[in-house]
């Protein structure tokens, strides 16, 4: 007679026909993560769980790495059960379902790595309240091109770290208005990973350990980062998230667009110098010295924008 197994009978031992759904479950979690010698896990509730607060209390389900939230309708109450979990490095993700649009919490962005697919309770407020967060990605939302302008304009003038990284997605169209995206923005095209993009530097670079954005966009969505002027930036390989992509840093660009900064207060006082002739050549002689800098850096002007070229140098390793 051949031997049988007798991991089927002791996970059954395990269940309790007096115990709750909920204790069964640990038990049995608790088992397989010491039988298998698991590492990091991920949770996942969905939107027909009515004691969220109960299962992240219990000390067993606390130190997940991503949080998954799924299913149709989220209630105010429960969503605020996991707002109010206090966190240690760990992301939450909102997959799928739908918000309330008159939802908010203090904690939204508190999460290290934040996903919403459905974003459309999130307002220009919000995205302002943004402090310290490594990701965030925010789906159907009804935030608007100027919207975003305004945050950007916040993220410059901003005394601290906003983000790493955050994809916004935006309202399909034949093309984003770049006028109104960047109003009021000291703007450098940039060539790096393969692609064009736009970059932005803070207003105060002393008080900011990241100071460059670098911003790009398709049809249905604008992606933007913020590196350190002294660190490699990174990327993952399109096709093979095994690969990491390393550039060098953001220096060049940086010193482009303070040059460009320079250029654009003297504009802006020559405009309003008014008939002073000797204020006027003054100010003539230094907007030409940062025109000469700026073409000695390899700056040429395309439909209007200040393009920087032949900085593109990544390279590929492992991730």
């Amino acid at each position: 007679m051949s031997q049988q197994t007798p991991y089927p009978n002791e996970s059954l031992s395990l269940l309790s026909e007096t115990a709750t759904t909920l204790e069964n479950t640990r038990q049995l979690f608790t088992r397989i993560y010491k039988l298998f010698q698991c590492g990091p896990y991920k949770l996942c509730i969905s939107s027909s769980t009515q004691n969220i607060k109960v299962i992240l209390e219990i000390p067993e389900f606390r130190n997940f790495t991503v949080l998954f939230l799924v299913g149709g309708h989220f209630k105010k109450e429960q969503l605020d059960e996991v707002l109010e979990f206090e966190r240690e490095d760990q992301d939450l993700h909102i997959i799928r379902g739908v918000i309330p649009e008159d939802y908010y919490h203090p904690n939204l962005f508190k999460f290290t790595d934040v996903h919403y697919c459905d974003a459309r309770w999130i307002r220009l407020e919000h995205l302002l309240s943004i402090k310290n967060t490594f990701m965030i990605t925010l789906g159907m939302n009804n935030l608007t091109i100027p919207d975003i302008n305004t945050f950007l304009h916040h993220w410059m003038n901003s005394e601290y770290e906003l983000f790493e990284f955050i994809s916004i997605d935006i309202e399909k169209g034949p093309s984003t208005p770049l006028d109104v995206l960047f109003r009021g923005i000291t703007v450098l095209k940039g060539y790096r990973f393969g692609t064009w993009r736009r970059l932005i530097s803070v207003n105060s670079p002393d008080t900011r350990s990241r100071q460059i954005m670098s911003i790009v966009w398709s049809k249905s969505r604008i992606d933007m980062s913020t590196w350190s002027i002294h660190e490699r930036p990174k990327q993952l390989d399109r096709n093979d998230d095994s690969l990491m992509h390393f550039d060098e840093p953001y220096t060049p660009e940086f010193i482009v667009l303070q040059l460009l900064k320079q250029r654009r207060v003297l504009d802006s006082k020559l405009e309003k110098v008014g008939e002073d002739y000797l204020k006027n050549q003054e100010l003539i002689k230094k907007i030409d010295e940062t025109n000469n800098q700026l073409q000695f850096k390899g700056v040429e002007y395309k439909n209007g924008w200040p393009v920087l070229r032949g900085v593109d140098a990544s390279s590929r390793v492992l991730a």
